[in-house]
């Protein structure tokens, strides 16, 4: 056989790697054995009596109630695109060409190309940014009431909650500022899936009455990869031009074994499913335990709440500060895999994150803090990149999105970048929050503030041998 792609995923499973990271069933442990023995059987399309995702009557729409009720929601739509699609479908269907929209300046890529396919302006509000960790976090609520109070003619706001590392804005803070000033609330809720089935985890932002809320079902419970849900919680947003935007940016060949998983997890999560979320929690709050009493190493947790904006944290995530001996996240990821067969979720200059689901057990959550022990024992004399200082003011828009993606563009040094327009993305890793977006202009302390981040070590993304790509204007 001369399958590339399909042996490495063969290869991956055979070296029994130990997966500390999505999807949420963690190769299949949830699912049962009726389910996979049939994969390649279900594999079917729109025949007679088994319903259509463009236009359910059946039993589609029947899984999608059972999800609205589950979830909390007033009307829920599967995903077989992605929370992408979702983020796309829901900013089509509340925002026309030239809406302003209030967006964190870290949204995930979807919101920038949601800006792009709507012809939307954005305006942005910086999360708060802890600067030792080198992670941005919450939003002031402060200043997002001080935004639209100022600006009347904002349209809506687009919220991620929580963040990729599982801590929390004030959502219901959030969503009575946003609704006091007549606008849509939209939640990228990618990473919280799980937050309504437990009450010792974050509220979930359904429950704080945000207007459209999408999760990845397949990142924190148990639907395969690529499956998300849609909730639609309010009388604010059109429904049918919401069911038309996701038409539009969805497959007309959805794949059933996507939907079926979804139904699948809802109905695990209403049945063994919450007693194994619950253990999941108290096996991740042991290894953060654990983890902290490990010299040199920190595992991020309640020491967070009440400050940079978050008002709590998910304790499923194990977010675990390296820099302290001498190593990168990105290191401490290749180690743990090559010495101790662990593979984490994401490792950054800092930092590396371990996700901890309901399909996890005591076995592998000792397993991953052996694995951390271990690492604290190759303490190094090196020091990790230095901390980021506070970024420069937030550069002038010249173009959209939506324009500047039809410019032409060029490739330029660092030194002939002043007054040129991004035709990029200019993102310092830490902490991850853009610097420069397409269409805004380049400013002197901008260009001044780079080459000092350049010469610290720090990853710059958008940034390539010191060039980066700028618009011909």
């Amino acid at each position: 056989m001369t399958a590339p792609l399909y042996k490495t995923l063969m290869d991956y499973v055979k070296n029994q790697i130990i997966p500390f990271h999505m999807p949420g069933h963690k190769q299949g442990r949830t699912f049962p054995e009726e389910y996979l023995v049939n994969l390649a059987k279900i594999d079917l399309t729109e025949v007679p009596g088994l319903d259509n995702l463009h236009n359910p009557e059946g039993p589609i729409l029947e899984a999608q109630k059972l999800a609205a009720k589950a979830f909390g929601a007033r009307e829920s739509f599967f995903l077989v695109n992605g929370t992408t699609s979702g983020i796309y479908a829901a900013m089509y269907a509340v925002l026309n060409p030239d809406d302003k929209v209030l967006i964190m300046r870290n949204s995930h890529k979807s919101v920038y190309n949601g800006l792009v396919l709507t012809g939307a302006v954005p305006v942005y509000i910086n999360p708060e940014i802890d600067y030792e960790d080198g992670i941005p976090m919450g939003v002031d609520i402060n200043k997002l009431e001080e935004y639209l109070k100022k600006d009347e003619s904002i349209k809506a706001v687009v919220i991620t909650y929580p963040n990729y590392y599982g801590f929390c804005s004030d959502i219901t803070g959030i969503s009575d500022i946003v609704h006091k000033y007549n606008k849509i609330l939209i939640v990228d809720e990618a990473h919280g899936a799980h937050f309504p089935f437990s009450n010792n985890l974050p509220l979930s932002s359904l429950q704080a009455g945000s207007d459209i809320v999408v999760q990845s079902v397949h990142k924190t419970l148990s639907s395969f990869t690529q499956s998300s849900i849609l909730h639609l919680n309010s009388d604010r947003v059109d429904t049918n031009r919401l069911k038309y935007s996701l038409s539009l940016f969805q497959s007309t060949s959805p794949s059933y074994l996507l939907m079926s998983s979804l139904d699948l997890a809802r109905d695990y999560m209403e049945k063994e499913g919450k007693n194994r979320l619950e253990k999941a929690i108290i096996i991740a709050d042991y290894a953060r335990y654990e983890i902290n009493t490990i010299g040199g190493v920190r595992c991020l947790g309640k020491e967070i709440v009440g400050s940079f904006g978050i008002v709590d944290f998910d304790k499923t995530k194990l977010t675990v500060s390296v820099k302290n001996i001498g190593i990168k996240g990105t290191e401490a990821e290749k180690f743990l895999r090559e010495n101790f067969n662990i593979q984490v979720e994401m490792a950054d200059t800092f930092n590396i994150l371990a996700m901890v689901t309901l399909a996890d057990d005591k076995e592998k959550i000792d397993l991953l803090i052996k694995g951390i022990k271990g690492l604290a024992n190759v303490k190094k004399d090196k020091k990790t990149a230095e901390e980021v200082a506070a970024y420069p003011d937030t550069p002038e828009m010249v173009l959209k999105p939506s324009e500047t993606v039809r410019q032409k563009t060029k490739l330029i040094s660092l030194e002939e970048a002043e007054g040129c327009v991004s035709a990029d993305f200019i993102i310092p890793y830490p902490p991850g929050v853009p610097l420069i977006c397409p269409g805004e202009r380049i400013k002197k302390d901008m260009v001044k503030y780079i080459n000092v981040l350049y010469n610290k070590g720090i990853k710059i993304l958008g940034l390539k041998n010191n060039n980066l790509l700028v618009c011909e204007i």
